[in-house]
């Protein structure tokens, strides 16, 4: 009988120890650190407020887990004869010293009170951190950077040059643009897969070789998201993030849908709205591209 309870025993020791071990080395897939991420920062995170500020530093806790060098860049502007304090996080690869691929996306909402902002931009933010955890996890020399710049929004709700893009504007002026050999902005990513497809615009044809790389990798998927430019292109190149870099002269691709998803500036532009087969198909796409 003792032998028997004892037997017992071993097994029930040995099922514990087994299953703490799988839970030990059990990771949380990419689509759903990214679903969680952007869950905790899709708030009403207007500029200056004690939103976004709480954003931010959400944000630098996990770009400090990926062991950048970060650098917060702290920057006043004036608007329509008021002074607003903005500012950027970037965070760069130390173990490489460039060339970089620079990863952004904006961290601001705009002036539209209880809009999350989940698709705006949201969903980027997470993108780009969980983009840059992985190729960093599988190559730590990976010249990367990533960039989340204050103030794209309008600052009063009407869209104008003078008071958009405040942090992308600050940044090309304030940082050493020849050790950046691309850029990549992303934005509005989450939305109808058929809807709010991705394009080359006809006037940035040096973006074309990405887009059809990113069109290639995306043609072993079931839903595609972005279109070779052979087969279409879009003609308006939007006004975001990427713009400032391209007025210096610098290589920039904008990510973004030319049909903006239906919820983009809406109350409807919340967590529980996001189609996340967009986003995981997004994600493995540009994994895989910068991995080629």
């Amino acid at each position: 009988m003792y032998k028997t309870i004892i037997l017992i025993l071993i097994i029930i020791l040995i099922y514990y120890n087994v299953n703490c071990l799988c839970e030990t080395f059990i990771e949380e897939s990419s689509i759903d650190s990214i679903k969680s991420f952007t869950k905790e920062i899709s708030i009403y995170r207007p500029v200056e407020s004690n939103e976004l500020a709480d954003v931010k530093t959400k944000i630098l806790k996990e770009m400090n887990k990926l062991n950048l060098k970060i650098k917060e860049q702290l920057f006043t502007r004036n608007i329509k004869n008021k002074n607003y304090k903005f500012s950027n996080l970037i965070g760069i690869n130390p173990n490489s010293k460039g060339p970089y691929i620079l990863l952004g996306a904006h961290l601001d909402s705009p002036q539209i009170e209880g809009c999350e902002s989940t698709i705006d931009a949201a969903t980027s933010i997470a993108i780009i951190l969980e983009l840059a955890k992985n190729i960093l996890k599988n190559n730590p020399n990976f010249p990367i950077m990533i960039l989340f710049v204050d103030g794209e929004e309008a600052i009063d709700g009407s869209w104008s040059d003078d008071n958009t893009l405040s942090g992308s504007k600050y940044f090309v002026n304030n940082f050493n643009l020849d050790l950046i050999d691309k850029v990549y902005i992303f934005d509005l990513i989450g939305g109808d897969i058929e809807n709010n497809k991705i394009a080359g615009f006809s006037n940035n044809p040096d973006t074309f070789n990405d887009i059809k790389k990113l069109a290639e990798i995306n043609s072993n998927y079931k839903n595609k998201i972005f279109i070779n430019p052979d087969i279409f292109m879009a003609k308006n190149t939007i006004i975001d993030d990427h713009v400032p870099f391209k007025e210096k002269g610098k290589y920039s691709l904008n990510l973004i849908p030319y049909i903006f998803p239906k919820n983009h500036h809406k109350l409807e532009d919340n967590y529980k709205n996001v189609n996340w087969d967009y986003v995981n198909v997004f994600y493995n796409v540009f994994f895989d591209f910068l991995k080629v």
